[in-house]
């Protein structure tokens, strides 16, 4: 039996622990942060987003934070869709956070109707809060950690709907096959955010979205090859059976996946590098892209060009189509 105490301290652990996390993003901001104009060099889009893209490319559109939707033929991928943005302080407060309809439907109006899946690469609110509504209205599966497949379907979705996958497993789906890999979440200052386990009912609050199991996949169709995870740590590079991509999209949200980026593109060898979950995750679309509080892309840039990694960096704007051939 947990006594009151145990569930009390328990709490307040997982409270003081986003409080935290959300304080230090306002201490560690910068006094202004610019948008991708300075690096219009870097950004790629298709000039023609409305044309047919060939049958070998799949058109990446990025959705915000670690969102994409991958796209190859008539058939649709998505990878940590999130739209709610939910505000700092409603975060830092802990107190309830849902998904927002209005701003879940205005996301979709970037993404196809029907989705053959929706992959998580863990279970954080700024990765799967949306998942349970976007399943709903593009008929999409889950796939993702055990935790995840929990916390979606105590919103009512049918575990039929949902694949709890683990490090090793295949999953065949349409045109896609999707390698899953184990990873690991970027800590901050020493700890890993919303440990512990996930609520045994419906999640009401941020840190009730636990982290999970953290993972990667490699996303394979039309003869292309797409390395994604949302962050990591340094010493711990991507699996060394995972190399000579064509697009690598790395987390650099927080200093330790950042730490070591060199060394996930040494290992990966990719094409095209996109550094991924670096915009301001609590500010609405219509501010446009801006580089988060706690992010450092001129050092990410400066290391790719400095440290003579292999493959292109881009950028991607928000829902701008970039076709990769």
């Amino acid at each position: 039996m947990i006594s009151s105490f145990g569930i009390r301290h328990s709490f307040v652990i997982r409270h003081s622990s986003f409080v935290i996390f959300l304080g230090c993003s306002l201490l560690f901001a910068q006094v202004a942060h610019a948008g991708l104009e300075k690096y219009s060099l870097l950004v790629v889009a298709d000039q023609n987003p409305g044309a047919t893209a060939p049958s070998n490319t799949i058109r990446v559109t990025y959705l915000g934070v670690n969102g994409f939707q991958f796209e190859t033929g008539d058939h649709a991928l998505l990878v940590d869709p999130y739209f709610t943005r939910v505000g700092l302080w409603a975060g830092a407060l802990n107190e309830q956070i849902e998904s927002d309809p209005n701003r879940v439907s205005e996301g979709l109006t970037h993404v196809r109707s029907r989705v053959d899946a929706i992959l998580a690469t863990h279970a954080h609110f700024d990765h799967l809060l949306d998942a349970p509504e976007i399943m709903r209205s593009t008929h999409a599966r889950l796939i993702a950690g055990p935790t995840a497949v929990r916390l979606v379907t105590s919103f009512g979705i049918s575990g039929s709907a949902c694949r709890a996958v683990k490090p090793g497993s295949i999953q065949r789906i349409g045109p896609w096959t999707i390698r899953v890999f184990a990873a690991q979440h970027d800590r901050l200052f020493g700890k890993v955010p919303f440990t512990g386990r996930s609520p045994s009912s419906r999640p009401v609050k941020a840190a009730d979205w636990v982290v999970g199991e953290p993972l990667a996949f490699v996303i394979e169709a039309a003869g292309k090859r797409i390395y994604i995870d949302s962050g990591g740590v340094p010493g711990a590079p991507p699996d060394p059976r995972v190399k000579d991509v064509d697009l690598a999209i790395l987390g650099v949200a927080l200093p330790d996946s950042r730490e070591r980026f060199a060394e996930a593109v040494r290992q990966l060898r990719p094409r095209y590098i996109f550094p991924s979950h670096q915009d301001e995750m609590f500010a609405p679309f219509d501010r446009g892209f801006v580089f988060g509080k706690m992010t450092n892309f001129p050092a990410v840039a400066r290391e790719q060009k400095e440290g003579h990694l292999p493959g292109r960096l881009i950028l991607l704007d928000y829902f701008r189509p970039w076709t990769l051939r």
